[in-house]
């Protein structure tokens, strides 16, 4: 994407100092989490180059156009000012259209909408239990799913009923794509479909039988990977540090369809199933053609993920996705113009519990991720930790 942008130190704004002494920093990871990290990184002074394994940047934050639709893995809604927002905007003078997802057009199945506009008296009641955060209310529990799917983050469920929590008109693929361009315009290198097997104090190698040497790691690779990469070098802390996670799974559908079998809705929450729609084009219209985009989630219920098992497999718990949507947008196989579909992608990689982004600094390796003590969830979360973690290399290197 091509787009006027800009980085420099003033983008940094949250008063935190950062280092100025000129060190090599290799970034493991090209998703939100290293991106920002690179950013962070770069404008401290240091010298960077990232690493990804798959073909292409962005990580689970990457979307596919197709036919004018913006194919990703399952909804999310950005937390207005919040980190990938404010990078986002912050790193383009062209301006980001967002639009809210409305409380007025999100329904809470079987107890309406979670403010309705034709009964005062109800939107009191729901809108006093959501500031309350009454957690056995099903407005309040609604609202949550739709929000974290799985964690209970309430800045983020407030949001919503705020009418705070967005969409834009450039889907995963242009956010990501401002952060590329503002490290492409500083030179910083982001080589792609490259693995890293192994990591060693100020090395790493890769499977293609190279290494690379450096003062600093980020390990912005996902919690599954740098468990096993840390193992290595310190198996002791890794299991004492990675064992208390506790990872959340989902299965989603993406259809871009050339018809509106989903009404005027913006969203649908099935509190007692977890599972949730989201008409992206509704809440956006900006985003793509006439139509909808739909994204659908079915949130846990397998053995491995947090709370209650209530599926024996991923495909079991995608096919009960498909008949949630088969319910509740009726017609709409019958108008897929293009549609992805995930059985079983990772939405959480912590629950309650999160880890110390200095936990290996001794190895001269900081965390970031989603996954690393920072005060957000999902992409917020990933690259707020990665922005903390481009700040922590001086913590390192002294």
């Amino acid at each position: 994407m091509n787009m006027p942008h800009r980085l420099n130190r003033e983008w940094v704004d949250d008063g935190m100092p950062t280092g100025r002494c000129m060190v090599r920093v290799l970034v493991v990871g090209g998703g939100l989490a290293g991106l920002s990290a690179a950013l962070e990184a770069t404008t401290a002074g240091h010298h960077v180059v990232a690493l990804e394994r798959s073909s292409r940047i962005g990580g689970r934050a990457t979307s596919q156009p197709l036919d004018g639709f913006a194919i990703g893995y399952g909804p999310h809604l950005l937390l207005k000012n919040g980190p990938l927002h404010s990078i986002a905007k912050r790193l383009s003078r062209v301006r980001l259209a967002v639009s809210p997802l409305r409380p007025h057009r999100t329904e809470v199945l079987g107890h309406g909408m979670i403010r309705p506009t034709g009964d005062l008296h109800q939107a009191s009641l729901h809108k006093r239990a959501l500031k309350a955060n009454d957690t056995g209310h099903p407005i309040v529990q609604g609202a949550n799913l739709l929000a974290n799917w799985g964690t209970n983050n309430t800045a983020r469920m407030q949001a919503l009923n705020k009418s705070q929590l967005l969409v834009s008109n450039e889907g995963w693929a242009g956010l990501v794509g401002r952060m590329a361009a503002a490290l492409d315009e500083v030179g910083v290198f982001i080589e792609c479909g490259l693995e890293v097997t192994r990591i060693e104090q100020g090395t790493v190698h890769l499977s293609n039988g190279r290494t690379i040497e450096t003062d600093v790691i980020v390990l912005a690779c996902g919690a599954k990977k740098a468990r096993r990469l840390l193992s290595d070098i310190d198996s002791t802390a890794t299991e004492q540090h990675f064992s208390r996670l506790k990872r959340i799974t989902a299965s989603t559908i993406e259809v871009a369809l050339d018809a509106k079998p989903f009404g005027d809705r913006h969203a649908l929450v099935d509190v007692e199933r977890q599972m949730s729609i989201l008409d992206y084009i509704g809440i956006q219209p900006k985003l793509g053609p006439n139509g909808s985009h739909l994204a659908a989630i079915a949130v846990g219920g397998l053995a491995h993920d947090a709370g209650a098992t209530r599926f024996d497999s991923a495909e079991q718990r995608l096919a009960a996705l498909e008949a949630f949507l088969d319910e509740r947008a009726l017609g709409w196989r019958n108008h897929i113009v293009q549609d992805g579909r995930q059985a079983n992608i990772t939405v959480h990689d912590a629950g309650a519990f999160k880890i110390n982004p200095l936990a290996f600094k001794d190895h001269g390796v900081v965390l970031a991720g989603a996954w690393v003590e920072n005060e957000h969830e999902l992409a917020d979360g990933a690259v707020s930790s990665g922005r903390k973690a481009g700040r922590l290399i001086s913590k390192i290197t002294g």
